[in-house]
């Protein structure tokens, strides 16, 4: 009888401590992700680092939403969709050709240079 009764508190331990395991991984999972919210008032600081009512009530929006069943994922569409992309620091949206123009001006120039230098070693 007394070891049924000690396996029985274990079992309500390992619960109780299950539990509280999930309730801090969806604040920490919100953490992370307030961290990744830029404040539209504040220069450069995330809603995480921001005292400003605009991140103070942003900040409890996503909460609301995150406790009604939506995924990180699903707030973060809905955000960009309403502020833009402006409001994440991780834009969704690949910019391939805003990062891969310098790169293919910069090899046309190399190759211009080149093709000079070659001209005028000729000559």
């Amino acid at each position: 009888m007394k070891i049924s009764s000690n396996i029985y508190k274990l079992i309500i331990i390992f619960i109780t401590i299950h539990v509280s395991a999930i309730s801090f991984a969806g604040v920490n999972e919100l953490s992370d992700y307030f961290k990744t919210i830029r404040c539209l008032v504040c220069e450069g600081q995330s809603i995480q680092e921001s005292d400003t009512e605009f991140a103070i009530n942003l900040k409890e929006q996503i909460q609301k939403k995150y406790n009604s069943g939506m995924t990180v994922n699903e707030i973060d569409v809905e955000l960009v969709k309403i502020y833009g992309e402006e409001i994440s620091f991780n834009p969704q949206k690949n910019h391939y050709l805003l990062w891969g123009t310098p790169l293919i001006i910069l090899f046309i120039i190399f190759i211009f240079i080149r093709n000079k230098i070659k001209f005028f070693k000729k000559t």
